[in-house]
């Protein structure tokens, strides 16, 4: 079976690298060949983080013009495979064109999405998920949203690769940024303002922690002692590994509704224990006290990692829990065979 998949981003996008290219060598054991022809790639993430207002913004025209034009040849080519996947949709700064020449050249179409990019999109959502054969989301919240276009929709979640996880975390047992307890935050830039709802929390505690940030940019926060570290793949998992506790605080919106708690399965596969804000699909992932922690407002905040700092066994006891709930219910040997049957039910 061949599919083509029309991405988002290369491998170095995160919702792409979990949506996909994590799958491919196990798709492959069920005879599943998967192409994968990414929107932006690189040189997007290059031209972003580029300074000058002026030339960064005359850089993304430029990007994208030459883009469209590599994804208009990328859907030219779709009617050769089994099957198409399009992952949010296919050219974000176009109505709906592209998708007219696809669905004429292959009517074997999933849509995946795991974002709430109809907030965002809210008139060409409705009518991408009405042309699709098949809807694959992130959560159920997004799931509400999609039947009601369309009621061939199924919850795929993001989910870890155990193989990079070979060690249990170190939660316990990491001597920390000279003998600080270290609370780890990892994410795409556009995320951080997250971090700086909890300034004050950590102001309280910056007598027992360090915050280590891995991203592609920093934050500061008086008074508090920052590590950060610059976001790799090759790095990640250590990174999360040598910390205590990992954290994700969000704000309770419609769009955060809409995520998918990636950074809290890292931080759980890894073995450490996570404190997470209970909206959207965090709520599914933790129960509270057992593998995770859920916090609201700054005082359950503070309680939270002021008790994971006072006691290494409680550390260790949610790690270990954390753990095990990402390789029952979220690790990828659980959800390839069922992804694989997805793509395969779509083209019979």
């Amino acid at each position: 079976m061949k599919v083509i998949y029309l991405s988002k981003y290369s491998s170095i996008g995160p919702s792409s690298r979990y949506r996909i290219y994590q799958y491919i060598p196990y798709l492959a054991d069920y005879g599943i060949d998967v192409d994968i022809r990414p929107l932006l790639k690189e040189g997007y993430f290059n031209i972003i983080e580029t300074e000058n207002f002026i030339i960064k913004n005359l850089l993304k025209i430029f990007y994208a013009i030459y883009r469209c034009i590599i994804r208009f040849f990328d859907i030219l080519q779709a009617g050769k495979y089994d099957l198409v996947v399009i992952e949010h949709q296919v050219f974000p700064y176009l109505s709906f064109f592209f998708e007219y020449i696809l669905r004429a050249l292959n009517k074997n179409i999933i849509l995946e999405f795991d974002d709430a990019i109809y907030l965002t999109h809210p008139k060409k959502m409705p009518c991408l998920i009405k042309m699709s054969k098949m809807v694959i989301v992130g959560n159920n919240f997004l799931k509400e949203y999609a039947v009601k276009y369309n009621q061939n929709v199924v919850v795929v979640p993001t989910v870890i690769d155990m193989r990079r996880y070979v060690e249990e975390g170190q939660g316990s047992r990491v001597k920390g940024e000279g003998g600080k307890i270290i609370i780890c935050w990892i994410g795409l830039a556009y995320n951080i303002d997250y971090l700086k709802q909890l300034s004050d929390v950590f102001r309280k505690l910056s007598d027992k922690i360090a915050l280590k940030i891995i991203s592609n940019k920093s934050i500061e926060i008086e008074g508090v002692n920052i590590i950060f570290k610059k976001w790799s793949i090759e790095t990640e998992v250590e990174e999360i590994q040598s910390s205590h506790i990992g954290i994700m605080p969000l704000r309770d919106d419609e769009w955060s509704r809409g995520k998918c708690g990636l950074k809290l399965l890292q931080y759980m596969a890894a073995g450490i224990p996570a404190v997470a804000s209970p909206v959207g699909v965090n709520k599914e992932i933790i129960t509270d006290g057992v593998n995770g922690f859920l916090a609201s407002t700054e005082d359950e905040w503070y309680e939270r990692l002021s008790a994971l700092c006072k006691d290494p066994e409680l550390r260790k006891m949610a790690g270990v829990e954390g753990r095990k709930t990402v390789e029952d219910k979220y690790s990828i040997d659980v959800w390839t065979p069922k992804l694989a049957g997805i793509y395969k039910k779509t083209v019979t």
